[in-house]
């Protein structure tokens, strides 16, 4: 630690040189520059303890900054991990659906498939109840085969269907007026005694469509007209 010397206190407090000082007055300098060394060298103690705080300070800053740009680092990876898989994963189930989609396709089409059974002689066998989708894939198939094959008569079968409601009723009937547009005659066949019925309940217009009990029997209507189809009633 630097000490004070006599001159330097003397220069300090303004005392001229070559001053005859009294032992009292000796004495009381010596005490004011022990004070004064004891001053300096809190003082310098102070600023050690400060700049050394200060440089724990900034090391543990520099760690902090080097953890948090690790963090960073490690969360942007993390983040890029997440959203490849996240793309992947994406992808699989598009993939998933799009075959759902493709083998619920082939199920409706084997369930309501157009059968040419004769040269223009179209049979679309019915199963089940028709909802507002499958009628409208039904009607689709239908009336492209119809266009593909140039046939006079279309037969809806309705052997498997045990009961229809209103809504089933109606598709049947849009379905026989579509084909009607393309100058096809539409036949029903293979109702039963609970179907017709159902229909004459609901109070279906069926126009002139002509209704047979057996396909059998729709067939051979078809193969006697199919040089002039007509829409006479049974």
């Amino acid at each position: 630690m630097p000490e004070w010397s006599a001159q330097e206190f003397f220069r300090a407090n303004e005392i001229p040189e070559g001053a005859v000082l009294t032992g009292k007055e000796l004495e009381a300098a010596f005490w004011q520059i022990r004070k004064m060394q004891r001053e300096s060298q809190h003082q310098q103690a102070f600023w050690k303890s400060v700049n050394d705080s200060l440089s724990d300070a900034y090391k543990k800053l520099a760690s902090f900054q080097k953890e948090l740009e690790a963090s960073r680092e490690a969360l942007r990876q993390a983040n890029d991990e997440l959203e490849e898989k996240v793309r992947e994963r994406t992808a699989e189930l598009t993939d998933k659906l799009a075959k759902i989609e493709e083998q619920q396709r082939t199920i409706r089409a084997l369930f309501t498939p157009v059968i040419q059974v004769w040269d223009r002689i179209l049979v679309l066998p019915i199963v089940g109840g028709l909802d507002a989708r499958r009628a409208s894939e039904m009607m689709g198939g239908l009336l492209e085969s119809v266009v593909a094959t140039q046939s006079a008569f279309v037969i809806l079968d309705l052997t498997g269907v045990d009961d229809v409601d209103a809504e089933t009723a109606d598709h049947l009937v849009k379905m026989s007026r579509a084909a009607g547009m393309l100058g096809t005659s539409c036949l029903l066949s293979g109702l039963s005694p609970r179907v017709a019925n159902a229909l004459v309940a609901l109070d279906v217009a069926l126009g002139e469509i002509v209704s047979f009990g057996k396909l059998q029997a729709a067939l051979q209507y078809a193969l006697r007209h199919i040089d002039k189809p007509t829409g006479k009633s049974r």
